[in-house]
């Protein structure tokens, strides 16, 4: 599951007045189905569809995605990866 800082869910999908809804992730030309939630506290959710996209793209812990809503009425979101390149020693 990922996280959505409130402002930004607050922002793009109260208006909508919606729990859950479908969204559209854009990651190398690709197009990825992922469900959105829409928590009590105010905050959000990518769930269903995020595991699958997140193991197809090999993304690992520390890595930093960016989202940036270009269609809010088809509920498209453009995907940022920056990868953590660093090897952590233990």
């Amino acid at each position: 599951m990922q996280y959505v800082p409130t402002n930004f869910a607050r922002q793009c999908f109260v208006k909508k007045k919606l729990n859950m809804m479908m969204m559209t992730i854009r990651f190398r030309k690709n197009l990825w189905p992922v469900q959105f939630a829409f928590h009590s506290s105010g905050a959000g959710s990518l769930s269903a569809g995020w595991a699958l996209f997140a193991r197809e793209n090999e993304l690992r812990i520390g890595d930093v995605c960016i989202f940036e809503l270009v269609n809010s009425e088809d509920a498209i979101l453009d995907l940022h990866v920056f990868r953590n390149h660093c090897d952590v020693m233990h």
